[in-house]
């Protein structure tokens, strides 16, 4: 349950002059961990939230998820999705990466076949998505070792990226959720700004978020508490910590009443 004081930093954003943005990552944050990822869901509260929000301010959802499947976990029409590390998107932005989608689902194929053929035991834990294929060995832990050996050497076209309990091979592209953040308020330009994430791809989302601090905007950051798989960088870049998915649920809902949605 929040604290008084962080109430009241998000009735003070909500307050804030000028159009609010909410840019928040998926998994972990509002979809708690699971040991499956086909499993994540969005909890109702937190979908009913968002639909609410949507009436007042721009909400956004930044995921590594791919766009259809993360359209499919938050079925808010009016809420914008980032998908793919800001590789796809439901809107249209100059800061936008192009991706080769033809090359880029032959390179993953045969990263594919090359890690299975290594790591047969791999095969449970890979997710294929529309742009990236990761690799989860939350139910083999075992597995790392062997999969960071298999993935070690990639394509030019691709690199890797480390997430919690998961190895993702997407494209070399100049991506991230930085840029899908950046990308966001050049499109909607919004005079305040909210930022949730939990995992090492949501740091630099938030370190995106301190320039926008600079540039004038009223940011603030919250951290999302994955126990002992919380990266350092979250800790030291946010402004505040929630102890959980429920905690940032909560805070949304805070942000909604003082809308007065």
């Amino acid at each position: 349950m929040l604290d008084l004081a962080k109430v009241e930093r998000f009735r003070t954003l909500a307050t804030a002059r000028g159009p609010l943005l909410i840019a928040t990552d998926l998994d972990g944050t509002l979809a708690p961990i699971v040991q499956r990822a086909g499993e994540a869901r969005v909890p109702t509260s937190a979908l009913a939230v968002l639909d609410r929000l949507t009436q007042r301010v721009t909400v956004a959802v930044i995921t590594g998820r791919d766009l259809n499947t993360a359209r499919r976990m938050v079925p808010c029409e009016a809420a914008v999705v980032v998908g793919s590390h800001g590789l796809e998107a439901t809107f249209t932005d100059g800061l936008l990466p192009h991706v080769d989608r033809v090359a880029l689902g032959l390179a993953l194929e045969r990263v594919e076949q090359e890690v299975l053929t290594r790591v047969p035991s791999a095969l449970v834990g890979v997710e294929r998505k529309a742009i990236s294929t990761a690799f989860h060995y939350r139910d083999a832990p075992e597995l790392e070792g062997r999969l960071r050996e298999a993935l070690h050497d990639l394509p030019d076209m691709l690199r890797l990226r480390d997430g919690r309990r998961v190895l993702e091979v997407l494209p070399n592209a100049d991506g991230g959720k930085h840029r899908a953040l950046a990308a966001l308020v050049n499109h909607f330009k919004p005079r305040a700004l909210l930022v949730l994430g939990d995992d090492r791809t949501d740091a630099v989302m938030f370190e995106e978020a301190l320039v926008q601090r600079e540039r004038g905007l009223h940011v603030l950051i919250a951290g999302v508490s994955g126990g002992e798989e919380t990266p350092p960088e979250i800790v030291e870049l946010s402004d505040l910590m929630l102890h959980s998915t429920d905690e940032a649920i909560e805070a949304l809902e805070t942000v909604a009443r003082a809308l007065g949605v």
